[in-house]
C-alpha cells in the first residue's frame, strides 16, 4: 500500500492529471497483489458507468434543447413577466423568476445562465441595464438551480449515498 501512495504522490508532483495517476497508483495496487482475479479493475470500472440515475445528469440538455424549440422557455419568460414585470426592475425581476422556474429543469447552473442570457441577455442591455448589472442578475439568478431538486448535486449525492430520498441517515 505504500508503494501505491508513494506512485499516486509522485505522480501528482509530476504534473500527470489526478485521473491518470489514480489510475496508474491503482494498477500498481493490483500489481502487488497477484493473488486478486485480474477481472476487478475491469468489472469496478464497468459497475461505475451502469447507474441508471447518473443518465440525468447528461439528459437535462436535450431536455433544455427540446424546451426552447418547443417554445416553452418562451411561455415560462411571459409567466415570470406576468408575475414580476410590473415591479420596479421589471425585466430584472422577471430574470430572477425566471431562473427560479427553470431552476427544476435545468438542474444546473451553467444551464440557467445560459438559458438566461439568450432569453433575456439583449433585452437588458436595450432597456439600459449596464453590461455588469445584468450579467450580476442573470448569474445570481442562476445559483438558484443546485438547490432546487432535481438539481444534479442532489442527483449525484444521491446516487453516491444511496439515498434515494436525499434523506440519508448516518450509519449507526
Amino acid at each position: 500500500m505504500l508503494i501505491v501512495l508513494i506512485a499516486f504522490a509522485v505522480l501528482l508532483l509530476a504534473g500527470m492529471p489526478i485521473a491518470f495517476a489514480v489510475g496508474i497508483s491503482g494498477c500498481l495496487f493490483f500489481l502487488q497483489h497477484p493473488e486478486l482475479p485480474a477481472t476487478i479493475p475491469v468489472q469496478l470500472t464497468v459497475t461505475g458507468t451502469q447507474n441508471f440515475a447518473l443518465l440525468a445528469v447528461p439528459l437535462f440538455i436535450p431536455a433544455g434543447n427540446v424546451m426552447n424549440s418547443s417554445g416553452i422557455t418562451t411561455h415560462l419568460l411571459k409567466l415570470a413577466s406576468a408575475l414580476t414585470g410590473r415591479m420596479w426592475g421589471g425585466l430584472a425581476q422577471v430574470s430572477i423568476a425566471l431562473s427560479t422556474m427553470m431552476s427544476g429543469v435545468t438542474g444546473s447552473c451553467i444551464a440557467d445562465a445560459a438559458m438566461n442570457s439568450r432569453l433575456l441577455g439583449a433585452e437588458m442591455l436595450k432597456r439600459g441595464f449596464s453590461r455588469g448589472y445584468a450579467a450580476g442578475v442573470m448569474s445570481f439568478g442562476s445559483l438558484m438551480a443546485p438547490i432546487i431538486p432535481p438539481g444534479i448535486g442532489f442527483i449525484l449525492y444521491g446516487t453516491v449515498g444511496r439515498c434515494p430520498s436525499g434523506a440519508c441517515s448516518p450509519p449507526a
